[in-house]
């Protein structure tokens, strides 16, 4: 009597094995950006007249924060690499008083090279429907000089802006995509609902 069950083998190739590895990649990267598959950014921009780089090595708080990541500067503030958009708004978390004090915004840059604001950020790792790589009809075009943030205001939909990325020590331009409150809105600080009189778990 023959069997009817069909062999499988026990053992795949290490070429095999390393290929559905690199695939199974590619499809996370895709689809989750709270995983951490693809390096992102978060950018933290000082205020003016703020060093920000010297300011977080400065105290032994935020030097304590940050020992598990490598900040470096950047015209207008401070970028650190992060893993995952969870451990970004962590890193955010934890320097939020920071924030308040030295810094004008908090802004996340997404592997597909989108800059989003910490609100959207929070909006996109809550709620999986947005996604950064899709087109996004709420935007604001940053503009920082000689190290601070100068003007951030909203692009009319529609207009089509080109590559308007500019990164220089005299000036930096990119546009960044903010919530539909942000954009309607006036730009209040990145922890304006600390602000507010909604308690800090639900910021």
């Amino acid at each position: 009597m023959f069997s009817t069950r069909q062999s499988v083998p026990r053992y795949i190739s290490l070429q095999d094995a390393t290929q559905v590895v690199l695939q199974c990649s590619i499809l996370l990267m895709k689809t989750d950006y709270s995983l951490g598959i693809a390096q992102m950014n978060v950018f933290f921009l000082q205020r003016e007249g703020i060093n920000l780089y010297q300011t977080l090595y400065a105290s032994e708080t935020s030097r304590n924060a940050l020992r598990f990541y490598h900040p470096t500067e950047r015209p207008g503030g401070v970028i650190i690499p992060i893993e995952s958009l969870v451990s970004g708004l962590s890193i955010a978390g934890e320097l939020r008083w920071y924030i308040r004090r030295y810094m004008q915004d908090v802004l996340f840059e997404f592997p597909s090279g989108n800059y989003c604001t910490l609100a959207l950020s929070r909006q996109i790792y809550y709620d999986r429907e947005i996604k950064p790589e899709e087109d996004w009809p709420f935007r604001r075009l940053y503009i920082i000089r000689r190290g601070h943030l100068v003007s951030a205001d909203p692009v009319e939909q529609g207009i089509a802006l080109g590559n308007t990325t500019v990164f220089s020590p005299e000036i930096t331009r990119f546009v960044v995509w903010c919530t539909e409150e942000e954009y309607t809105g006036p730009r209040k600080s990145a922890l304006y609902c600390d602000e507010s009189t909604e308690s800090e778990s639900e910021c």
